[in-house]
């Protein structure tokens, strides 16, 4: 009975498809007098709104907050500004103040692909 049933599933399910274009009532695709559902055009253009210039801002208002976003561990900021040891941290000298070990830090470990 499963042999029977696994021969017979895979050719049910081919035919599924010619049931549906049997319907009646539907019209045959190859008449040409047959009616067309009616086409509709948008518009990829509808809902465009043209550019219009921002209006300067204060930069220190703006840097002062991509600092304080950065400072608080947030947002993209934090992967592009480069890592400096506090001002007023007197750490012992290590392989992290190295300038050339400073320079790398930056970048990633996979060649830059990110």
């Amino acid at each position: 009975m499963i042999n029977l049933f696994s021969r017979l599933a895979p050719v049910a399910a081919l035919c599924l498809p010619l049931l549906a274009l049997a319907q009646p009532g539907r019209p045959d695709p190859a008449d040409p007098t047959a009616s067309a559902p009616a086409l509709r055009y948008q518009s990829a253009f509808a809902d465009y709104k043209p550019w219009q210039d921002l209006k300067p801002g204060d930069w220190r208002a703006v840097n002062d907050t991509v600092r304080d976003a950065a400072a608080r561990g947030s947002g993209h900021a934090v992967h592009s500004m480069p890592s400096a040891p506090p001002a007023s941290a007197s750490a012992p000298a290590s392989k992290a103040s190295d300038p050339a070990m400073r320079a790398r830090e930056g970048h990633h470990k996979d060649g830059g692909k990110q």
